[in-house]
């Protein structure tokens, strides 16, 4: 932070905002006059109806027209996509890009998985799943079979770390369900939870929560909470990401501090999903980028002109050395192209994780993009930091995916996509209907087609028709 700081001559004041809190806090702010001069949200993606307010109401400040003084943030602003949140010509956010866009589709394979015990299928005789009956009778084995051998009934399932990382599971019934898409159906295009493949869907989760074999607490859970039963040996399974296996707080280190003495690797893998109706196995794909930064329009001109190169540096190479290897001559020292890292070891024998050595790095380091790509490239400084079996790993995991699953159907048209009433189902809180819906009571299929039909009131049927027509347009 203070590298940053002298950098640009700037003081940078965080405020506090949370994975469960950012989008209410920041609609307080906005309606409280008092956002921050720097605002990161998702309602580029998640909620267009409330970036079309924040733009009409005057909270932002649109870009310049003329980038060319920070190139690198004048590359985001010719992304493919970008032009679909131009209002007016103008674009009033910085798109927060998840991958560079030449590995995009490579490193969104690795976005979701399925981590398992795979010494509890061993020892269970499981083989891997080859459909989801196979799937969830593995995890009631691990419910009631004692895979832990502590003579005790208190193992679960799967648990999750958020539950957009669960709804993975049921790519297979339903691939767009994994990116949240809209599909063409009976003529019109729908949003992924008014199609007809839900039904199996929802009768899915609710039979996993009906077996025990979906964590009995999930719904009440904070994001993260479920890991800790996986690295406590209290579950079976555990829905993530491929690179949450890295850092000092990762999977595999987290695993290891409660399992002395045990090589994670040696007991934990990926579970691949098993092939869809049509046969196909399909890997995770989405929009070019989730969430963005906007700028308060009360910003003069020279703080407008600081926040640009700020961002501009941060997306640059220069950028990417500090967060990749850390401070010249402090952390490594350069000799042409080789880099010979200096910083501090871990009792282990790893070098120590930037992060943990400067705990701003993992802030300040996504603001303008979030490197995850480079975070599991085959680096020097990655293995430095993560060891060569971790690295290793997510590099063949980035492989069967490349090499055995094509990408799930996808019309990026609709990223972007912004229609009156199509801006309006952002209202919709489609985790919290289909969380309610696991938990109840009544036929699953009724309860889910009762709530669709719920959402007519808020536009969908008008949506549906609004979309149908651009698609057309577009052809």
């Amino acid at each position: 932070m203070q590298q940053v700081e002298k950098e640009f001559n700037v003081t940078l004041k965080p405020m506090d905002i949370g994975w469960d809190n950012y989008k209410q806090k920041a609609q307080v702010w906005a309606a409280a006059g008092q956002l921050p001069d720097i605002i990161t949200n998702s309602i580029t993606n998640d909620s267009p109806a409330t970036y079309n307010e924040w733009v009409n109401q005057e909270l932002i400040h649109a870009l310049p027209d003329d980038l060319s003084a920070y190139p690198n943030l004048e590359q985001v602003a010719k992304a493919k996509g970008v032009d679909g949140i131009r209002r007016d010509g103008k674009l009033y956010a910085i798109p927060r890009m998840t991958f560079p866009l030449e590995r995009a589709e490579a490193v969104w394979a690795v976005d979701r998985a399925i981590f398992v015990r795979k010494d509890w299928m061993e020892k269970l005789g499981i083989e891997d799943p080859k459909n989801f009956e196979e799937f969830n009778a593995m995890l009631k084995a691990f419910v009631e079979k004692d895979p832990d051998g502590n003579n005790k009934n208190d193992t679960t399932g799967i648990v999750m770390n958020t539950l957009g990382y669960f709804k993975s599971v049921f790519v297979p019934t339903f691939p767009q369900m994994g990116n949240q898409g809209w599909v063409e159906e009976d003529g019109k295009w729908i949003p992924f939870y008014a199609s007809k493949k839900m039904d199996e869907v929802v009768v899915q989760a609710r039979q996993m929560y009906k077996d025990h074999t979906l964590d009995p607490d999930f719904a009440v859970a904070k994001a993260g909470e479920g890991n800790q039963k996986f690295y406590q040996n209290k579950a079976g399974a555990f829905a993530f990401k491929t690179d949450g296996i890295l850092g000092a707080t990762g999977i595999k280190s987290e695993w290891e501090k409660n399992n002395p003495g045990l090589n994670f690797f040696d007991h934990v893998k990926i579970l691949h999903l098993w092939p869809g109706a049509d046969g196909t196995v399909y890997r995770q794909v989405n929009s070019p980028w989730w969430s963005e930064t906007m700028i308060n329009v009360d910003v003069d001109d020279k703080k407008l002109d600081r926040i640009l190169r700020m961002y501009d540096w941060l997306l640059s190479d220069k950028g990417k050395e500090l967060f990749d290897y850390g401070i010249e001559g402090k952390d490594y020292t350069k000799d042409g192209d080789k880099y010979v890292i200096t910083r501090a070891k871990e009792e282990n024998g790893q070098f120590i994780d930037l992060k943990k050595q400067y705990p701003s790095m993992d802030i300040i380091s996504q603001l303008a993009a979030w490197r995850n790509a480079s975070a599991i490239e085959d680096s020097e400084s990655n293995r430095a930091a993560h060891g060569d079996a971790a690295i290793q790993f997510i590099q063949d995991e980035i492989k069967w995916q490349m090499d055995n699953a094509k990408p799930m159907p996808t019309a990026f048209e609709f990223f972007t996509m912004t229609t009156p009433a199509k801006d309006k189902l952002s209202a919709i809180n489609f985790d919290d209907d289909f969380t309610k819906m696991i938990l109840g009571k009544d036929d699953p299929v009724k309860t889910w087609r009762a709530t669709v039909k719920g959402y007519d009131s808020k536009g969908l049927q008008q949506a549906i028709t609004e979309v149908t027509a651009e698609m057309a347009k577009q052809k």
